[in-house]
């Protein structure tokens, strides 16, 4: 019985240390959309090109955007209050070259789709790139005909 008593323990030992290091793993393998549920702040925009970076203001720095896990979101700046949605999703860009050779790349695409009937006012904005700085920034871009637009937001 001694014996048997020793091995069931140290199953359950084994059991226990597997689970906390899946469960620790977990939380190190985060999602990009878990990483945006949160809330944020726009710290700055800009409009580049080659040999030009200027700064400008898209009206939506003094509030806050809350994006939450059902893709629901919310921008407050303590004036109006807009609601709407939220998206990100990897979209795959690949393409053939004239030798049929296919090269494969894809984007994280990130949508934001808010609006407050009241003041009369939508933001509906469409990033054809989005990526993390860690956990606590993001950066969204889109390209114009002939810009790049760059958004970088701050986890508050």
């Amino acid at each position: 019985d001694a014996v048997k008593s020793f091995y069931m323990k140290r199953n359950l030992l084994l059991l226990v240390v597997l689970s906390s290091l899946f469960t620790g793993c977990s939380k190190i393998l985060t999602s990009a959309e878990d990483k945006l549920i949160g809330s944020w702040i726009l710290l700055y925009a800009e409009k580049k090109r080659p040999f030009e970076k200027k700064t400008i203001t898209t009206g939506y720095e003094e509030g806050t955007f809350y994006f939450y896990e059902n893709g629901e979101a919310v921008y407050d700046d303590g004036i109006d209050l807009l609601q709407g949605n939220w998206q990100l999703r990897r979209e795959d860009r690949g393409y053939y070259d004239a030798d049929g050779n296919y090269h494969p790349e894809s984007q994280q695409v990130f949508s934001i789709h808010l609006v407050d009937f009241q003041s009369n006012r939508v933001l509906d904005w469409y990033f054809d790139d989005c990526y993390f700085t860690n956990r606590d920034r993001f950066t969204a871009q889109y390209e114009s005909y002939s810009y790049r637009y760059r958004y970088v937001f701050a986890k508050q």
